[in-house]
């Protein structure tokens, strides 16, 4: 299964901290993908960042969730769980 993982800017300095984000997902899984892009948060925009990860473990997927909202002090952490990805070679 394929999640994602939407992440905001700090609430407090309205930056994002995807370095920090990245280096705490890349602790829990061999591999991810990361980008960022334009996100709305009551009507205002903010920098946000997406990470993608590819696990058949959602229990390691919301544990995940919990740690990143945890330590990014964040008051939600989007997670969308997209399908099968498939691995083409």
């Amino acid at each position: 299964m394929l999640y994602r993982y939407y992440i905001g800017s700090n609430n407090k300095t309205k930056k994002l901290e995807d370095k920090k984000a990245v280096r705490i997902a890349s602790q829990q899984f061999k591999g991810l993908t990361a980008f960022k892009g334009l996100g709305y948060w009551q009507g205002k925009p903010e920098q946000c960042l997406m990470i993608e990860i590819e696990t058949p473990n959602k229990n390691k997927v919301l544990a995940l969730a919990k740690e990143l909202a945890r330590e990014l002090k964040q008051n939600a952490i989007g997670l969308a769980s997209i399908g099968r990805l498939q691995f083409i070679s």
